[in-house]
């Protein structure tokens, strides 16, 4: 047991609860921006309310062509690598608190928002580009699953945000044993 802490504190390092959460929030602003130098608005993947069929219709009307190409070629594979960098930073802080002595539960609040909505992010992703490549036919089943991800994304990534400041916490206080 003496060999614990250090095993766990060189597998996942006390300075990846910092830098994790700072590693997705920079990649959150670079493809906030890039989107922004594209000229492509992302309103379906920041609706909280959830979006309809006649939303899409009309959002991928108003783009054209080269923006729905630009939307679906560079922003959705850009969008899909950064859900998965915060899917990752999720599960390695639900994995990098239990090593530390944390029980799954208060390691999967504290990383399982991130986890779990990188992975509603990814659905999300492959559904909008599902009904990009159909446009101008929308499915009205691949619509409701793109806004339902949208949703649980946005909901569990938003509790990422508390949960990495309260993995923070955790991870740089003391067990009492």
């Amino acid at each position: 047991m003496e060999d614990l802490p250090t095993f766990y504190s060189t597998l996942i390092p006390l300075g990846f609860f910092f830098w994790g959460p700072a590693l997705v929030v920079l990649t959150l602003l670079l493809s906030w921006l890039w989107a922004r130098s594209l000229k492509v608005d992302r309103a379906l993947e920041s609706d909280l309310d959830g979006f309809t069929k006649d939303d899409v219709e009309k959002l991928f009307s108003l783009y054209g062509p080269e923006r729905r190409a630009i939307y679906r070629n560079k922003l959705l594979p850009a969008d899909l690598a950064f859900a998965l960098v915060y899917a990752v930073v999720g599960a390695l802080i639900v994995t990098g608190l239990s090593m530390r002595g944390y029980p799954w539960w208060v390691a999967g609040l504290c990383g399982g928002g991130w986890l779990i909505g990188g992975l509603c992010d990814v659905v999300e992703n492959l559904a909008i580009a599902r009904l990009l490549d159909r446009f101008p036919t929308l499915d009205d089943g691949t619509v409701a699953i793109a806004s339902g991800f949208t949703r649980l994304k946005l909901v569990f990534t938003g509790l990422g945000f508390i949960g990495a400041i309260a993995a923070y916490y955790l991870a740089f206080k003391p067990i009492a044993g």
